[in-house]
């Protein structure tokens, strides 16, 4: 267990990112969340990738791994602070009801994801 995971309660937000216009809202919204000391579970969309590609010019890697790691470099996080979890992780801590994050922010949101 990292030593950021063993701190007292720190505050667990599970960021997803979708492919609406505004990529850099959700992207600041990281940096931000991670220079406050949260913890962030990170859903990146496939549209997410392709948006990322036409309104940033970044060609972000596909692998949750490999983007978390890019994310946590890029933003200084603490070890275990950012964990980024695949589209079909049904594993995953955030999908169960047991380990439930403090809140959940969509940003940038797409109709169809409010919508769903």
């Amino acid at each position: 267990m990292s030593a950021y995971a063993r701190r007292e309660h720190p505050r667990h937000i599970t960021l997803a990112i979708t492919g609406a216009s505004g990529l850099q809202y959700g992207i600041r919204l990281l940096e931000m969340l991670l220079r406050a000391n949260v913890r962030v579970s990170l859903l990146f969309s496939r549209a997410a990738h392709a948006v990322a590609a036409l309104e940033t010019g970044w060609n972000l890697p596909s692998r949750h791994d490999e983007l978390a790691a890019l994310f946590s470099r890029r933003f200084g996080a603490a070890d275990g602070q950012l964990r980024a979890y695949a589209r079909e992780d049904w594993t995953a801590p955030i999908a169960s009801g047991s380990n439930p994050p403090d809140a959940m922010v969509v940003c940038p949101c797409t109709t169809g994801t409010l919508a769903a």
